[in-house]
């Protein structure tokens, strides 16, 4: 049993395919990061349009937006990446808005490889053959942080997790990295990690510093003094409470920076501290009968298993592994009590707001993937199993999407035939890894980032060519008010991108295949898009200047899910026209 749990482990050489598959899988994160049809927060569109009016207004603050419940919603970070990466509106695209947040997600990745390799190297005995174990496990660990679909969702979008989860996490992983120094520092460390902690709560908000707080008054007394987290009766406890306490005032003060220089500190204190973070306190149901509920604390019970996305069964597996190592009483570092401290501070302080969703947590999941690595090799193959078996059917639906795409638009050719070869590939080696125990763990590491990059591939058409609108067509548009279909807060915004120099106007369309007075629109402008169902034609009366295809936003809850089986191709897929009205709109003069 013994030489069949170590056979995967059993090839020290391995290490440079492994770093091989990790910068692979880090490059894929910049396919398709430029198109519409990525996965992505919803809210991803209203924070860029925050963006785009607050740098047309020509000053860093305050913050611009149409919407009046929507404005001091996000610290002014956030948008200041955006206006720089965008040039000030001068190179306004959906890829330079996104790049920093690739930058971050690398920069994690590197950081979660990094602390792995060290932890691995200081478990074993120096060698070569342990030092290219090392390099092996902090390359695996890279791959399972960018494979979590949280990661992937979170990590590349404008509206990202990644800079938050940068900063506030790397300061527990500096604790990792040197426990005994950093912990035992006077000022040198509290004074860094407060600004860090600072500059992270400028991308999200100050209430990080909780979580935060508490996990480092975690690690001052299980890590740094060796007891147990209620045994507060200690020598220290009171110098490891000052620092805990200097570091969140420091961040609290460099997030108070915002009230300072904002002409509007009263509209932030509103909006933001009220509305935005005291507001998720508050429940009409009442709070136990939310807390109890199937969104309450059942949510963030299971937050890091569903953030890991079809890793799911693994992460279980390693928190089994990790089990059944403490019931052992095996002895765990320094390093890694620091990595579970984190992931159980966050979990516990998200439990306590009304609002509870699985995002809160991911400023941990870079400590997920270290564990995950770290317990790789006696994770259960079973669990590796269940992994690869929710990768089949990620495959199928992958397949399925493809064969609705060729359907809906009639053109065999909208997908290379390396696609279909792609698919194929990946499931004959996941079948390889359900049979051949040797390859299980490794293939089932690498199966979920390569459904990830499916998922990439069969919507890359849509972003392309037959999901733009003609050139002539764009600049027709400029200048010219146009009405768009809008079912959420900023969805609207996209057309910014697709359409620049129109003078966007959105109209409410909860389904926007089905959305039916189409003549309404012309009362205020010429031009109008209406999307329809696949042969579906926009209107009566009116003239089509253009068309092109776009994948569905949302589904109408009538058609059922089996309407994807039966139907993908109406049920995945939309024809977006541009319509010109046949009569004159009340702002346009009559011709002779």
């Amino acid at each position: 049993m013994k030489q069949s749990q170590s056979t995967e482990n059993s090839r020290p050489s391995s290490h440079l395919i492994w770093l091989g598959l990790a910068l692979v899988v880090a490059l894929g994160y910049l396919f398709g990061l430029g198109g519409d049809h990525i996965p992505r927060n919803g809210d991803e569109l209203v924070y860029a349009h925050i963006a785009r009016l607050t740098a047309e207004s020509g000053n860093w603050l305050p913050l611009v937006s149409s919407f009046d419940f929507m404005r001091n919603t996000k610290p002014p970070f956030l948008f200041w990446q955006a206006m720089i990466a965008g040039g000030w509106g001068e190179n306004w695209s959906l890829i330079n808005l996104r790049l920093p947040s690739i930058f971050y997600s690398w920069s994690i990745a590197l950081m979660v490889g990094l602390l792995t390799r060290k932890i691995v190297r200081e478990q074993s005995a120096p060698s070569a053959a342990s030092n290219q174990q090392a390099l092996k496990m902090g390359a695996i660990a890279a791959i399972v942080y960018l494979s979590f679909f949280s990661s992937y969702r979170y990590g590349r979008p404008y509206l990202t997790s990644a800079p938050e989860t940068f900063w506030l996490c790397g300061v527990f992983f500096a604790i990792a990295w040197s426990p005994v120094k950093l912990l035992a520092s006077r000022w040198k460390f509290p004074l860094l990690a407060g600004i860090a902690i600072g500059i992270g709560c400028l991308y999200k908000s100050f209430a990080m510093v909780v979580p935060v707080g508490f996990g480092l008054a975690l690690c001052y007394q299980v890590v740094g003094a060796g007891k147990a987290p209620w045994q507060l009766l200690r020598p220290g406890i009171v110098t490891d409470a000052i620092k805990v306490l200097a570091i969140c005032v420091i961040a609290l003060a460099l997030f108070g920076l915002w009230f300072a220089i904002d002409p509007q500190p009263g509209e932030v204190w509103r909006e933001f501290v009220v509305g935005e973070n005291a507001g998720k306190f508050k429940s009409a149901p009442g709070y136990w009968h939310v807390a109890l509920g199937s969104g309450g604390m059942l949510v963030i019970l299971t937050g890091y298993f569903s953030n890991a996305g079809l890793l799911l069964p693994v992460s279980i597996g390693m928190a089994v592994a990790a089990f059944k190592s403490w019931r052992r009483k095996t002895a765990v570092s320094p390093a890694e009590k620091i990595m579970w401290l984190w992931l159980l501070a966050l979990a516990l302080v998200f439990m306590l707001p009304n609002q509870r969703s699985t995002r809160y947590l991911i400023a941990a999941m870079p400590a997920l993937g270290v564990l995950i690595a770290l317990y790789w090799s006696r994770i259960g193959k079973v669990w590796f199993g269940l992994t690869l078996v929710l990768c089949v059917i990620g495959l199928l639906v992958m397949g399925l999407i493809g064969y609705g795409a060729v359907t809906a638009t009639d053109m065999k050719d909208i997908y290379s035939p390396l696609f279909w070869l792609y698919l194929l590939a990946v499931l004959l080696a996941c079948l390889l890894g359900m049979v051949r125990k040797n390859l299980t763990r490794s293939i089932g590491t690498l199966a979920s980032f390569a459904i990830l990059f499916s998922l990439a591939w069969a919507s890359a058409p849509f972003n392309g060519e037959i999901g733009k609108f003609k050139t002539e067509t764009v600049a027709l548009l400029r200048g010219q008010v146009v009405q768009v279909p809008s079912n959420f807060n900023g969805h609207f915004e996209r057309y910014q991108f697709m359409l620049p120099g129109a003078k966007i106007t959105p109209y409410f369309a909860a389904q926007p295949v089905d959305f039916e007075p189409v003549n309404a629109l012309f009362k205020t402008s010429r031009y109008a898009l209406v999307q329809r169902r696949v042969g579906t034609p926009p209107c009566s009366d009116c003239r089509i200047i253009d068309t092109r295809w776009d994948l569905r936003s949302r589904q109408d809850e009538k058609d059922g899910t089996m309407a994807a089986f039966t139907s993908p191709q109406t049920y995945f897929f939309a024809q977006e026209y541009l319509v010109e009205s046949l009569k004159p709109t009340p702002t346009e003069p009559v011709k002779p």
